[in-house]
């Protein structure tokens, strides 16, 4: 697997194992020390045990923030347990105090969505909230322009033909505004939304490595987390994302408006993965056209899309590269 240099999301995590029988002592904390030889394979992050129940993961993130500095950060993968608040707010902690800078965050396979459409129920009745507000905006305007034409009559059917416009769309829009309320309610209790929003509410995150791969985002949750990003870019005090995972998220050509239009605006990302996504010609030539002005990005991961044409991809590719010579894009 192709990384940047410096990348801590390919090193392996360690657990909180004993110690080797050869090694040192065993240390009494709960949370384990790197041992030498686990120095020498490269920067160790606290792993979370896969199976271990709510209050076993609350209490052993509790246990880690002692001995966060031994860390580059912590790993989370394979969580039985739901993400929460309370977890998410542990492992930050954890991130916040590890060694040398920028930590990472690995959350490959832990579940993030919902189990429920209310994502993707969400992401069409915003969609389509916005097509409406455009469709009684023109109706208005033709209403307006009605009074401009000469003949009586003309002028009268146009009238009467806007205002009917108008009168659909608007109760279209109650309706929309009663469902989307409704979502938007659910969508503040799923695993995603309260990750991402702790990310967001913390005074300083220090993760500049993360992997969310296998995770079951979905486009909705694509844009919150990319406006997150661009908001701790923002932050003095914060360390920006610098390597994100997104592989094995189904996310498809919906979540590439959100990752194109990060990538338009990012001054720090330098890997971005998005292997087997989901997206076709229409979404790897949208993310490709966030790369026309990006200049910090040195590596795009679009390997193992198989919904998009290859010799489109390519042609995408070599229309990039004119403006952009920096970025790596890797395609199968």
């Amino acid at each position: 697997l192709k990384s940047l240099p410096g990348s801590k999301l390919q090193r392996p995590a360690l657990t909180g194992s004993p110690a080797r029988p050869a090694g040192p002592p065993a240390a009494t904390s709960m949370v384990a020390l790197m041992t030498a030889a686990d120095a020498e394979a490269g920067p160790a992050l606290f792993r979370l045990p896969p199976g271990g129940t709510r209050e076993d993961i609350v209490r052993r993130l509790g246990e880690a923030v002692h001995e966060a500095a031994n860390f580059e950060g912590a790993d989370g993968s394979f969580l039985a347990c739901e993400m929460d608040r309370e977890i998410a707010e542990g492992l930050f902690e954890i991130c916040d105090r590890a060694a040398g800078g920028g930590a990472a965050l690995r959350l490959a396979h832990t579940d993030l969505g919902s189990g429920t459409d209310c994502e993707q129920r969400l992401f069409e009745r915003l969609a389509e909230r916005q097509l409406k507000e455009k469709e009684k905006a023109s109706q208005e305007h033709a209403k307006r322009e009605s009074s401009k034409e000469k003949d009586f009559a003309a002028a009268a059917g146009k009238r009467r033909k806007a205002e009917e416009g108008i009168k659909e769309a608007t109760a279209r829009l109650e309706e929309l505004a009663a469902e989307i309320t409704a979502l938007e309610r659910r969508k503040v209790e799923t695993p995603w939304y309260a990750l991402f929003k702790q990310m967001e509410d913390r005074k300083r995150c220090t993760v500049s490595c993360l992997d969310l791969s296998d995770c079951g985002l979905h486009a909705t949750g694509l844009v919150l987390l990319t406006n997150v990003l661009m908001e701790l870019e923002q932050r003095p005090d914060s360390q920006p994302v610098t390597e994100l995972v997104l592989d094995g998220n189904d996310v498809g050509d919906l979540g590439m408006a959100a990752v194109s239009s990060y990538l338009r605006m990012t001054k720090h990302l330098q890997c971005l993965r998005l292997r087997n996504v989901g997206v076709t010609d229409r979404g790897v030539s949208q993310v490709l056209s966030g790369l026309v002005t990006n200049k910090a990005l040195r590596l795009l991961d679009l390997r193992s899309n198989g919904l998009a044409s290859a010799e489109v991809s390519r042609a995408a590719v070599g229309g990039v590269q004119r403006f952009n010579k920096l970025a790596e894009v890797l395609l199968d």
